[in-house]
């Protein structure tokens, strides 16, 4: 059927959207930093050099009449936030669509559609419900969330139609936040952070990787949330989990002070709500396989 180019494609998302390309049809061409991986290529999924930081990808390779997919950057929550990790983390982002844009210019690549990963860390923190004409704040992920964003709108200057995801926490048996939360529940420890009434707007793994297939199979453009349309409390998400760990639990309640000393300024966003809303992807069409979260929880944890 089509062709899709995926960035990120080797990622915790990706390997989902991935698979769910294949199983619909479609030619995937996944690009990768990792020349071990070439090997692997096979029918339905061919990888792809490609050196971001180098501005570079295989110039054997190109692509007429393709869609492309972007996930790519560095994880936001894997390391402390130093200088060096926040610039890599915006750097990572940059990078990747500044690679992708020149490879349109020089018609190595003819993008025909184009869906970028942006956050919700874009709308900064509020219980207030957010949705996608609101602005952002001043906090370091809004800001990455704007560049990010600027970003992928450079490739409307070639007529390329192009619509961009602010996700939410992904939720997924293999990765995300989910496999974080479980750690210390397997010991008997709710490690909950501050009082657990901070509002988490989370989405599960499949349908994120659907929301990705669903706005670029329909040409859609413009900005759409990434979100479960019922965003559920910290203290909501663990109950949930507990139900399906260990029998005997300590509920333990970490200080805000104690996660700024351990996370620095990471800590943010642990602490922080952000409500927001899923109505614009839901009046569009789409169909959400989990729309709350303990359903989710159920399906993640049997």
């Amino acid at each position: 059927m089509g062709k899709y180019i995926i960035a990120g494609g080797t990622g915790f998302i990706g390997g989902y959207l991935t698979a769910l390309l294949r199983k619909e049809g479609h030619e995937v061409y996944v690009l990768t930093t990792q020349k071990s991986r070439l090997s692997f290529s096979e029918k339905g999924q061919q990888f792809v050099y490609w050196q971001p930081k180098e501005r570079y990808i295989d110039e054997t390779f190109t692509l007429s009449e393709c869609k492309l997919i972007n996930l790519a950057g560095a994880g936001v929550a894997e390391q402390r936030w130093t200088a060096a990790r926040k610039k890599e983390i915006l750097d990572s982002r940059i990078d990747c669509l500044e690679t992708l844009y020149l490879a349109v210019e020089k018609k190595q690549l003819q993008v025909q559609h184009l869906v970028s990963s942006s956050a919700i860390g874009y709308y900064g923190e509020g219980y207030k419900l957010f949705a996608e004409d609101d602005l952002g704040d001043d906090s370091f992920l809004s800001s990455v969330c704007r560049k990010w964003e600027e970003a992928a709108w450079q490739f409307a200057r070639h007529n390329t139609p192009v619509a961009v995801i602010r996700t939410g926490i992904v939720l997924g048996k293999e990765g995300g936040a989910l496999k974080e939360f479980l750690k210390p529940l397997r010991f008997g420890v709710a490690g909950i952070p501050s009082d657990g009434q901070q509002i988490y707007s989370w989405i599960h793994v499949e349908d994120i990787s659907r929301i990705f297939y669903y706005l670029s199979s329909k040409n859609k453009e413009g900005i759409f949330n990434g979100v479960a349309p019922h965003p559920a409390s910290v203290n909501t998400i663990f109950t949930a989990m507990i139900r399906h760990t260990h029998p005997f639990f300590m509920r333990v309640h970490a200080p805000d002070i104690s996660l700024k000393l351990l996370l620095g300024e990471m800590a943010i966003e642990v602490l922080k709500s952000t409500n927001v809303s899923s109505e614009k992807i839901l009046q569009d069409g789409f169909r959400f396989l989990y729309e709350e979260i303990d359903p989710c929880i159920d399906a993640l944890m049997t």
